[in-house]
């Protein structure tokens, strides 16, 4: 096993009042990190982390006096719209943010180490079990899903062209509970449906690799540490590929149910997913041989949510 360094490098999350990021910045505080982030509207109620004030569709300076006063040492850059947001958000979080952000850090004091999260949706061709060092192809994509992917490779391209001190970190569909303690929307709506003892139509040939926010935050602690030296692409998702199918049936197992409210349904039925790739699903056995870290399972997940 690899010891991760003693020191806690200083940390800013760009987007910290997000899912993923406002988690991030809880555990990063926990473990005793300097922790700084940005949020759009309201702050973190998380004593100890220093919050900054941005709106990154605004003109203003806002963005590089933050990283100025705060100096870090890594910054994550977590900042994104709603995903089914138009093309023009998108290009002005993902991409413009990035690039503006990019050349902030440029003029720091010492050159952080940056953290890019990205998402399975860069892929396309519908294969599946795409590898780290695979080439993106969202332009294939004619879903509800293509803006987001569009901007989110090509900010993958602007941050590994750009700064060389760079992680990509993928990911795919994270659960789990937010900061203030309620499951993700997607989730809930799900656990709901089941508990009312409705049935659920599920994808018997859409193929994914789900993901817990609590792993994804455990593995970005331990990606930023100084002793960990790689740099480029990771898989920080799941490690297990199924359907959307076979997903439900052990949600309701979890949560006590019969399988059985869990009915078969098909990816082709539905126009606005329709031009998505059928198998979204991401490999992170090149990943996991670079961590300490264990990536986990959708039943150790679920545990981790549910319970026994």
């Amino acid at each position: 096993m690899k010891d991760l360094a003693i020191s806690k490098p200083k940390i800013l999350v760009i987007g910290g009042s997000g899912f993923v990021g406002g988690r991030l910045v809880e555990a990063a505080r926990q473990q005793g990190y300097p922790v700084g982030y940005t949020y759009t509207r309201q702050p973190l109620s998380l004593p100890g982390a220093l919050a900054y004030r941005l709106d990154l569709t605004s003109p203003d300076t806002a963005l590089e006096s933050c990283l100025a006063d705060f100096q870090p040492q890594v910054v994550v850059y977590s900042a994104l719209p709603p995903v089914l947001s138009p093309y023009p958000l998108h290009h002005e979080i993902s991409v413009k943010g990035l690039k503006r952000t990019i050349t902030a850090i440029k003029s720091l004091s010492a050159p952080p180490l940056l953290v890019f999260i990205s998402t399975n949706t860069v892929f396309a061709n519908g294969n599946g079990l795409y590898r780290e060092d695979q080439p993106t192809d969202p332009h294939l994509r004619t879903d509800t899903y293509r803006d987001y992917a569009l901007t989110k490779a090509e900010a993958e391209q602007i941050a590994i062209s750009n700064w060389p001190d760079t992680l990509i970190a993928r990911t795919s569909i994270v659960d789990g509970y937010d900061l203030g303690g309620k499951l993700n929307s997607r989730l809930l709506a799900l656990v709901e449906r089941l508990r009312s003892g409705q049935p659920l139509p599920r994808f018997t040939d859409r193929f994914i690799s789900p993901t817990l926010v609590d792993n994804l935050v455990e593995t970005i602690l331990e990606i930023i540490q100084p002793a960990f030296r790689y740099r480029g692409v990771l898989h920080l998702a799941g490690s297990q590929r199924l359907s959307d199918f076979e997903y439900g049936r052990l949600l309701a197992s979890k949560l006590g149910l019969s399988p059985d409210l869990i009915t078969p349904d098909s990816i082709k039925a539905v126009p606005t997913l329709a031009g998505g790739p059928a198998d979204a699903s991401l490999s992170v056995s090149f990943t996991q041989r670079l961590l300490q870290t264990r990536l986990l399972n959708v039943e150790e997940q679920l545990t981790r949510i549910f319970g026994q």
